[in-house]
């Protein structure tokens, strides 16, 4: 499954990534591998609900953070002005959000262009111990990290079977999707990838072959001659995984995905 190691060793660590049941040597893990310089770090560590004043006064924003060794609080828009300015010390700046699913829709609608659109020197490490408190906007534009111990929904779950039928099926399907992907005739990749997916009956059957194409793209990040198509794809997948699993009722279609695979590996 996608690992840190497997980021780092790609050679282009994704400028945001969000650690799922991560603690605080992998956040550090994560600082190391950007080089950031300890000044040029702004670790966000509590979330502090608004103050009354700040409900009155539409002047002071109601987002308010409290930072590590730091006795005040500034506010959310203080945050990203401050990324507006070049590190002082070093190349990099790291924010560091901890329990991001703790945080209100709001502000993470408020932290979603500053994520999605940094300036070139800014990267940011997201923790939560679940998705399902996170804006699919905000999870469509970092990478994910499962650092739990069964870090798979679909091998996680004693329901599953690894010799069943469905399994073996949808191995059938991500090979065939895998195949697809590889081809170097663009047609032949649309063509096979959509006719693979067109293979998934059921919505059990679409979440182990996203489960398994995970598993098989997070495998070739070391090897590819462009890692960053093979993060792409991998960040097309985790956004359906993570779709399905906040709302397993939603509408989804294989052809989409297909599609939206097919666009990142041959963008």
């Amino acid at each position: 499954m996608l690992t840190i190691e497997t980021l780092q060793n790609s050679g282009r660590f994704p400028h945001a990534v969000l650690l799922l049941g991560g603690g605080t040597d992998d956040v550090n893990k994560i600082i190391q591998i950007h080089d950031c310089e300890e000044s040029d770090l702004i670790y966000v560590k509590e979330l502090m609900p608004p103050s009354d004043t700040e409900k009155r006064n539409k002047k002071i924003p109601p987002y308010s953070y409290k930072l590590d060794k730091k006795k005040y609080s500034p506010s959310i828009r203080d945050i990203i002005g401050s990324g507006n300015m070049r590190p002082q010390f070093g190349d990099t700046r790291v924010f560091v959000f901890n329990e991001f699913d703790t945080m209100t829709t709001e502000c993470q609608n408020t932290l979603l262009k500053f994520i999605e659109e940094p300036a070139e020197y800014n990267r940011f490490i997201l923790t939560a111990k679940s998705k399902k408190e996170i804006l699919t906007t905000i999870l469509s534009r970092v990478v994910v990290v499962n650092l739990y111990k069964n870090n798979s929904s679909v091998f996680g779950n004693p329901t599953i079977d690894s010799k069943s039928e469905q399994m073996q099926e949808a191995r059938e399907i991500t090979t065939a999707i895998m195949t697809g992907l590889k081809s170097r005739d663009k047609y032949t990749c649309e063509y096979e990838t959509a006719v693979a997916f067109a293979r998934v009956k059921n919505r059990q059957i679409l979440a182990i072959v996203l489960e398994l194409l995970l598993n098989d793209l997070s495998s070739l990040m070391t090897s590819a001659k462009k890692p960053e198509k093979i993060i792409k794809a991998t960040d097309v997948v985790q956004n359906y995984i993570s779709r399905i699993e906040i709302n397993p009722n939603v509408s989804l279609t294989t052809a989409a995905c297909a599609a939206q695979l097919y666009m990142a590996i041959r963008n």
